[in-house]
């Protein structure tokens, strides 16, 4: 089994300003960042690919063991610049040093190391900065080289202030006085380094599941797919809240074509109804829950891996990160609640003329009720009873029918379309 576990140590010099520092340390710290990026770059230590043989690169002066910012290789001239630079700069700025060291075999089953190198540049250095309070990433200065002389290769990175861009007490702006590194930002920098190499072996398939399903969730959300869940005429409940929500929406003061995003509503009775939509479609939809449910495995199956990572390298539960997942189902919600009132807006101005939902939508949803609970009698039978029946002149009892209304009855429609026909001697408008 392939060693996965990643070692990070770290060093600091205050900067000669800092009035933490010691006094007597001075002239050898001095000697010490001098001479610090020449270790770096050692070109005996870096790191020697099989192609590099046959381009000559190998050879090439212009090209050093030392990677910048950009992730790019510095040149010779480059290089020099940085040194005088880091040696000015350490009269203001503390200067951090990180060893991180990572089996081969774990890259190697995963990733090349150049592409690491890159991404440790562009990525995984800047996130790990912002982690630890830096402000601005633009105002700090870095770096780092790759060994290969060791058993366990290692990046030697250093990084420093350009100017003031640690915020204090007071939200203002200095040079960061501490020169620890926190432990929760030496744990995230392990993390995020083993999410990165593992990327696309693990972490990448395990997306696009997540993805995927996503997206044919949110086909069920579209107005021009035929799954379209918020159109159901048979469904009297959810067509009476579409209504009522539209209603609401409609009399708002805003664009007449204008976009609804759900966040934006302030009126608590509309932001209520939207989710109670969302509540009974999740519940009574055989398809959404379906989907629902495969989706919470892909989620399930990513924050267990996420859980892992930190597992696995003895880090804090408090290093769980599942802001990934958190973030997706947060996107697919916001998709879900804007699908619903737009639609709702639409769907009222649309039908706000004609008679909606009368008495013949509520005791096709009676009669359906009863003959779910009594289908071993005749339909005529059901039929007669129920419309004979002084009970269902009942308010309560006529809402409580109507609440049960799931999708069976679209299996239903048919059979009860001909028990009307059967039974057209019964006028409903007298028995109301």
């Amino acid at each position: 089994m392939t060693d996965k576990n990643i070692v990070v140590r770290t060093n600091f010099k205050l900067s000669l300003s800092n009035v933490d520092r010691n006094k007597l340390t001075i002239t050898k710290d001095k000697k010490y960042i001098e001479k610090v990026i020449d270790y770096f770059s050692d070109d005996k230590k870096k790191v020697l690919n099989m192609i590099d043989y046959f381009t000559g690169k190998i050879n090439k002066e212009n090209e050093v063991n030392f990677v910048l910012e950009n992730g790019e290789y510095a040149t010779g001239e480059e290089l020099n610049k940085r040194k005088r630079y880091i040696s000015k700069q350490f009269k203001k700025s503390n200067i951090w040093q990180v060893v991180l060291s990572i089996p081969s075999e774990f890259v190697d089953d995963s990733i090349n190391w150049r592409d690491l190198e890159i991404k440790l540049a562009k990525e995984i250095i800047p996130k790990t900065l912002k982690k630890m309070g830096f402000d601005n990433i633009k105002k700090m200065s870095y770096g780092f080289s790759l060994h290969m002389n060791t058993k366990h290769p290692h990046f030697h990175i250093y990084f420093l202030e350009k100017s003031p861009n640690f915020k204090n007490y007071n939200n203002e702006l200095q040079y960061r006085r501490k020169g620890e590194i926190p432990k929760n930002v030496i744990n995230y920098l392990k993390k995020e380094t083993i999410l990165t190499i593992e990327r696309e072996s693990k972490f990448k398939p395990l997306s696009v599941e997540i993805n995927n399903e996503i997206e044919e969730f949110k086909q069920y959300f579209k107005p021009v797919t035929k799954n379209f869940v918020l159109y159901d005429k048979e469904n009297v409940l959810l067509e009476d809240k579409i209504l009522k929500l539209g209603k609401l929406l409609d009399e708002r003061d805003i664009s007449y074509n204008a976009k609804i995003k759900f966040n934006s509503i302030k009126d608590e009775e509309i932001k209520q109804l939207t989710k109670d939509i969302k509540q009974y479609i999740f519940s009574n939809n055989k398809n959404i829950i379906m989907k629902k449910s495969e989706l919470d495995e892909k989620i399930d199956n990513m924050n267990i891996y996420l859980t892992s990572v930190v597992k696995r390298n003895k880090l804090k539960k408090s290093d769980i990160d599942l802001s990934y997942t958190k973030n997706k189902e947060k996107y697919l919600n916001n998709y879900i609640m804007n699908s619903i009132v737009n639609h709702s807006r639409y769907y009222y101005r649309k039908n706000k003329n004609g008679i909606l939902i009368n008495s013949n939508d509520v005791i096709q949803s009676i009669i359906l009720n009863n003959y779910k609970k009594n289908r071993s009698y005749s339909k005529s039978d059901i039929l007669s009873n129920s419309l004979s029946s002084n009970n269902y002149i009942n308010k309560s009892k006529v809402m409580s029918a109507v609440k049960n209304i799931n999708d069976e009855m679209e299996q239903a429609v048919d059979e009860f379309d001909k028990l009307f026909q059967i039974e057209k001697e019964y006028k409903l408008n007298n028995q109301f």
